[in-house]
């Protein structure tokens, strides 16, 4: 055979090969997303890009129920907290323009918020970091009504004023925080004396050719194929009512089509906009001197030996993941207008059939991590979140060490990868790590998200005398009065838009709701209860309430 002919015969060869395993990576996402091929539902729309170019593309279900129109690659949907690294991109357009340092103070540009003990930078804000209360967390504790009561940038503004505390300094640890991105949106308005909508399509989504992409600043403007978020409910589904005109940490609306051009200059792939991927991409050092996990609107984690840039979003009415590699320039994107499609979970099933053949699919070996195998018995107990009700349960199994959580159905089974660290047997992106620390036991991770636990020693309602909690307090940071009070031998709560919940005994003279809020009640050198200290989702912590008698 000669030189030539024996080319020509390769170069089919590889042809024919790579048809084949593309039509097979399509015959398998088709089966994992044929569930949501319907005409009576609302659904999902996926976009696959692989070595920079896009090998899957399709919309299932409907993206409006009233007209019967069907998802596709160019329908609109909400992008949810996946627009945190849009707001980035902006921070990153104002300092290339020398109007903006990671290390000014927020007060330069929001004089009005509270002055605390240690500065909170615009780098706090960007990596979650800054110890500010999460707004949604806030309104959810003072009764906010989402259907009726309006609110915007400038309610969470106020809100975020009123605080007296934070839930950690400055720069010690990640806790994530929608208010964070709201507040960086209103320092970008203020120095770009223009909206974000338009700042961000001037200086990133223009040039970027990212046309149907767009900020919502307003109501009533028409937005032409955008999927309707739905909710399913026990009488069918269920749109959303809401009148907020809060952006920054949300409130984005994008295509799959788009978004396929935002995850190819994640990868780096887009010249004029390489240093904007790396700003996006770079992680800052704690106080502790460990590297925070979230890096500015992206989340960068290690899974099966890719390192990732990611990020999901949940709302009223959809779910979203982004997920990217830029090594292998690939990218991920599921859009949902249904909430309960669970689209991290799509996300990574994708990226599984991706790296199914791990030996075709990487250039490099993976470093085998050594570690001594650790004796389960120093994890197992009985674990509760910092600054939430939430528990945990971590025992031995078969020899497997397992994890189950109070707002778990079936325990887990856990695998360990390095030294104190583990990882879910089924969901490589979901982490246990154990490394000693002041301020915590346990941290898990969800795909890169960190939930902090300490150990805990759990009561029952055997012996606790529940009349000592019963009266009336109030919290000037909420503007609220709970009024706790007694029913069946049980404590129960009512405030602002919530009448008689339940309310459970966690530890000593603390109660949960089951919902990630404690109620830890303080009592006098008299054993006499003088106030109560609210928390909250792990990101808000010891709001004070005062009994009434007090005030």
């Amino acid at each position: 055979m000669s030189v030539l002919r024996y080319c020509c015969f390769l170069i089919c060869l590889i042809v024919y090969c790579s048809a084949t395993t593309q039509t097979d990576i399509t015959k398998k996402i088709d089966e994992l997303l044929e569930v949501y091929d319907s005409n009576e539902a609302p659904g999902v729309t996926v976009r696959v890009i692989n070595q920079g170019k896009s090998i899957y593309s399709k919309g299932f279900g409907l993206s409006n129920l009233n007209y019967n129109i069907k998802n596709s690659d160019s329908t609109i949907f909400s992008l949810a907290s996946v627009a945190k690294q849009f707001t980035a991109s902006a921070v990153w357009a104002l300092i290339n323009d020398g109007k903006l340092n990671l290390e000014d103070d927020i007060r330069t540009y929001l004089p009005e918020f509270p002055k605390y003990n240690n500065i909170i930078k615009i780098k706090h804000l960007l990596n979650h970091t800054s110890g500010i209360r999460n707004y949604h967390t806030l309104m959810y504790l003072s009764g906010f009504d989402y259907d009726t009561s309006y609110y915007d940038n400038n309610t969470v503004l106020q809100l975020a004023c009123k605080q007296k505390g934070l839930n950690n300094q400055p720069g010690e640890k990640v806790s994530y925080s929608n208010t964070n991105y709201n507040l960086l949106a209103l320092i970008i308005e203020r120095i770009s004396e223009q909206n974000l909508n338009d700042y961000l399509r001037l200086k990133i989504l223009s040039p970027l050719q990212m046309n149907s992409t767009f900020v919502r600043v307003e109501h009533g403007k028409p937005i032409k194929n955008k999927a309707v978020g739905y909710q399913q409910q026990k009488e069918g589904f269920k749109f959303s009512t809401s009148s907020q005109l809060s952006y920054g940490a949300g409130s984005m609306g994008s295509s799959a089509n788009d978004m396929a051009i935002w995850m190819q200059m994640l990868n780096e792939q887009i010249l004029e906009f390489t240093s904007l991927a790396q700003f996006l991409k770079e992680t800052e050092v704690l106080k502790s001197g460990e590297k925070t996990t979230y890096a500015r609107g992206l989340m960068i984690d290690n899974y099966k030996g890719y390192k990732t840039a990611h990020h999901s979003g949940f709302g009223f009415g959809g779910r979203t993941q982004l997920i990217t590699i830029s090594k292998k320039q690939l990218g991920i994107i599921v859009l949902t207008n249904s909430q309960s499609i669970d689209a991290p979970k799509i996300g990574y099933q994708i990226l599984d059939i991706l790296i199914e053949d791990k030996e075709k699919f990487k250039d490099i070996k993976e470093e085998k991590i050594r570690f001594k195998e650790q004796d389960f018995k120093a994890f197992i107990g009985e674990y509760k979140e910092v600054n939430s009700d939430m528990t945990m349960t971590l025992f031995v199994e078969n020899d497997t060490l397992k994890s189950i959580g109070s707002m778990g159905r079936t325990a887990a089974a856990l695998v360990q990868f390095d030294e104190n660290k583990f990882h879910r047997t089924q969901s490589q992106n979901v982490k246990y790590d154990f490394t000693p620390s002041a301020s915590h036991d346990m941290i898990i991770s969800f795909g890169g998200t960190p939930f902090y636990f300490k150990y805990a020693k759990f009561i029952d309602a055997e012996g606790i005398e529940v009349s000592d909690f019963v009266g009336d307090f109030y919290s000037e940071e909420l503007d609220v009065t709970y009024r706790f009070f007694e029913e069946d031998h049980k404590l129960k709560l009512s405030y602002a838009g919530k009448q008689s919940v339940n309310l459970y005994p966690i530890q000593l003279n603390q109660y949960g709701n089951n919902d990630r809020t404690l109620y830890h009640f303080v009592k006098d050198e008299n054993n006499r209860v003088q106030g109560m200290l609210l928390s909250c989702d792990g990101t808000v912590r010891e709001i004070v309430f005062k009994k009434e008698k007090d005030r």
